[in-house]
């Protein structure tokens, strides 16, 4: 009766001790707590980043209990490089470039814009998109350079609004910070006038 007892349990002792027999830990996956707070945003879209975008054009906070937040103002500077952009025919611009330079760049870990199209003449609109990750360029400012053909849904409208939207994040993907919705700065056409 010992030696069925002994001899499994020199079989694990043994099985322990060399490395590839040995049983390994299982990993765990780490998880991080968000939070999320409501918006005017459709609730579609499970993404934390689309959390961002409002209906409104005036500016709503969603800045969470827990979240640092910015100044009253997050961004020093938004400079466009084009008020009218095309997608057709010989008309040029066909792009956008959006730069931005933050109040408080030790705090933003990134910034993304949000863009959608709404009809210049009907009340119809695209929803917002996913968000763009605008890239960073040192000293709090960032640029993205956005062509027409790459706007969801761009052929629907004859001519519209390309409304957008700034969102900060902090390195915990946590929103800190959003810009007014700029609803009617940018034309956006199909071609030449």
């Amino acid at each position: 009766m010992k030696k069925r007892f002994f001899l499994p349990l020199v079989f694990a002792i043994l099985a322990c001790s060399i490395p590839r027999l040995a049983p390994r830990p299982t990993s765990i996956p780490l998880i991080f707590p968000t939070s999320r707070a409501a918006t005017n945003a459709p609730a579609t879209n499970p993404s934390p980043l689309s959390l961002a975008t409002v209906e409104t054009v005036a500016p709503t906070p969603l800045i969470g209990a827990a979240t640092s937040t910015l100044a009253t103002n997050p961004f020093s500077k938004i400079l466009l490089s084009a008020e009218h952009i095309y997608y057709g025919g010989a008309c040029a611009p066909k792009e956008i470039t959006f730069e931005v330079s933050v109040a408080q760049p030790e705090k933003v870990f990134s910034v993304v814009v949000f863009v959608r199209l709404r009809n210049l003449k009907k009340d119809k609109q695209t929803g917002w998109n996913e968000g763009l990750a605008m890239n960073a360029q040192g000293g709090g400012r960032y640029s993205y350079r956005l062509k027409a053909v790459n706007v969801a849904s761009y052929k629907e409208f004859n001519e519209a609004w390309l409304q957008y939207q700034f969102v900060l994040t902090n390195t915990q993907s946590e929103i800190i910070g959003r810009s007014e919705v700029f609803a009617n700065k940018v034309q956006f056409s199909r071609t030449c006038p």
